[in-house]
């Protein structure tokens, strides 16, 4: 084209004066803004070089920002080290933590908790082990005079086929005086120096008077198993109530198990009797009587616990399992003879 090429011009060296901005040194003329064209080209018009016009600017450039106004001083940052008691002490960021920091509160709280929940565990349980050594944990379980022990005695035989009948109307767990430890601790004691001398007696009218002697081993073996039947079975038996989530105190199984062995103070004496036969039919009969006391008295929690019927005739088969084991032991360990 015949048209001469537009020279850009640079700024004047002037300087610009305070609050000012330095002028645009890309635009040719202080007036060549957006939409005008001083230099009557076509806006899409180029130069001999195929490049647009720097009159055809369409869009003006931003303007600079200005610095920020300094003292003239070179102000180093303070690398001094921070005053802290350890490592790390300052607050964590919570952009940076985010979920982490969350989780890692989460874990703390959590192994407070299992070290709290620990801690009070081992509270209770020294607090039980106190209670088991104090004489005042025992003491309302003699709270009975000697009007209650015989009622109790007398509905051990009475009530043995009553559902829960020894434990709602004898025991009084509903409101009485409740479960004792006097009764089956001196049933259980007498009844292990009365075997000790019937079963001597036995074998006495069943021997040679000549050449008799007295047993002394027959007291140990009445201790081992009368404490046996009426403290620790009852205990086995406790344990495997709270598996299955029976409701039933402990010394509520003390007390049907210590008061169930009154019918084999009858059958003791009975056995006195020179007779094979008979001795099996008095031991059965009160094995029978006391098996039916425990089981009338224990089957009402056992069934109203949610325990399914299998698991209750397990339980309930078990115990009776137990009265068929202490018949065989009265029988072979006091009244057998050759």
């Amino acid at each position: 084209s015949g048209a001469a090429p537009r020279t850009a011009t640079m700024m004047d060296s002037q300087q610009p004066e305070d609050g000012e901005f330095p002028p645009n040194p890309f635009l040719s003329n202080p007036d060549d803004v957006v939409g005008i064209n001083h230099s009557g080209y076509n806006s899409h018009a180029s130069d001999g070089f195929g490049m647009q016009s720097l009159g055809s600017v369409q869009q003006q450039l931003p303007m600079p920002v200005p610095p920020a106004p300094s003292s003239g001083e070179f102000e180093p940052s303070s690398f001094a080290p921070v005053d802290s008691g350890y490592v790390g002490s300052g607050t964590m960021d919570s952009s940076f933590s985010g979920a982490g920091g969350n989780n890692e509160g989460s874990a703390r709280g959590g192994a407070t908790n299992v070290a709290a929940e620990a801690t009070t565990r081992g509270a209770g349980l020294f607090s039980n082990a106190q209670r088991c050594c104090s004489v005042d944990t025992y003491r309302a379980y003699y709270d009975v005079d000697t009007t209650d022990i015989a009622n109790r005695i007398v509905a051990s035989i009475t009530m043995c086929n009553i559902p829960d009948g020894f434990r709602h109307n004898a025991l009084g767990v509903n409101g009485g005086k409740g479960p004792d430890l006097y009764g089956p601790f001196w049933i259980t004691t007498t009844l292990v120096f009365f075997l000790a001398v019937t079963s001597n007696m036995h074998s006495y009218l069943h021997a040679d008077a000549k050449s008799f002697e007295a047993d002394i081993s027959h007291l140990v073996h009445a201790l081992w198993v009368l404490y046996t039947y009426s403290f620790v079975l009852p205990g086995l038996l406790f344990v495997v109530f709270r598996c299955f989530a029976i409701q039933m105190p402990l010394m509520e199984l003390v007390n049907l198990y210590g008061y169930s062995l009154i019918p084999y103070y009858g059958a003791a004496v009975l056995c006195l009797i020179p007779a094979g036969w008979l001795e099996w039919l008095v031991l059965l009969a009160a094995t029978c009587v006391s098996c039916l006391l425990i089981l009338r008295n224990v089957a009402g929690p056992v069934l109203s616990s949610g325990v399914s019927q299998e698991k209750a005739a397990i339980i309930l088969g078990k115990i009776m399992g137990y009265h068929v084991l202490f018949l065989l032991a009265m029988k072979f360990m006091f009244y057998h003879h050759k």
